[in-house]
């Protein structure tokens, strides 16, 4: 069982080791990196020169665990480094991050900074099946997934072997029942931590369906 969770556009600089060290030995979509546009990666002018300096020297340069180098809200809330030492070896062993430029990284695979929105043109093309593949190929038998849409289209869901869980995060919006919008990523990140700190194992009666959604209502 894996849980899968997106990676985040905020990145912490500064490095602690020097040399990359994947757990998922995929090839990087150098081509597409260096040569995305300013719309690609979402910047202008020296932003948008910065960041492609940063993909074209993405094998060279200095690294940081994953789960160090993610500065986003998810990661803010998921708050590894206040995490008991049985919640830290919890989030090691069964969450995985979708990167558009990794493929598949664990919290403690070293990487270099980049930037590359998984929006970038050809992203999803050059990942749909590989990614796919190596999840067979390992043997992954339940995936819970907390993929934001734009990462859910990195994988050719049909053509997997596991069976899947889907987390839905909805709120109660003047009586009326909605998907949450606004803060979703906070709420997700503090719903990872306590699924670690609480050690995560009750999965439902295997559904009959490949794909199982549970709706979570804050």
């Amino acid at each position: 069982m894996i849980f899968l969770i997106p990676p985040s556009e905020g990145k912490n600089m500064g490095w602690k080791e020097a040399k990359e060290k994947l757990s998922f030995s995929f090839i990087k979509p150098i081509d597409i990196a260096s040569k995305a546009t300013e719309k690609d990666l979402k910047c202008i002018w020296k932003r948008y020169e910065e960041g492609i300096e940063l993909n074209k020297n993405i094998e060279k340069s200095e690294t940081l665990p994953a789960i160090e180098r993610y500065s986003g809200v998810m990661y803010s809330g998921i708050a590894y480094e206040n995490m008991s030492q049985e919640a830290k070896k919890y989030f090691e062993e069964h969450f995985c991050i979708l990167s558009g430029m990794f493929g598949i990284l664990k919290p403690q695979d070293l990487i270099c900074n980049y930037k590359l929105p998984i929006e970038t043109k050809g992203l999803y093309r050059f990942w749909w099946d590989t990614i796919t593949q190596r999840l067979n190929e390992r043997g992954v038998d339940i995936i819970i997934d907390l993929l934001p849409n734009s990462y859910k289209k990195m994988l050719n869901w049909k053509n997997l072997n596991a069976k899947v869980l889907q987390i839905e995060f909805l709120q109660n919006k003047e009586g009326k029942i909605k998907k949450m919008t606004h803060g979703v990523k906070k709420i997700k990140g503090e719903y990872i931590k306590n699924i670690c700190e609480n050690w995560f194992t009750d999965i439902p009666d295997f559904w009959d369906d490949k794909i199982k959604t549970i709706e979570i209502i804050s």
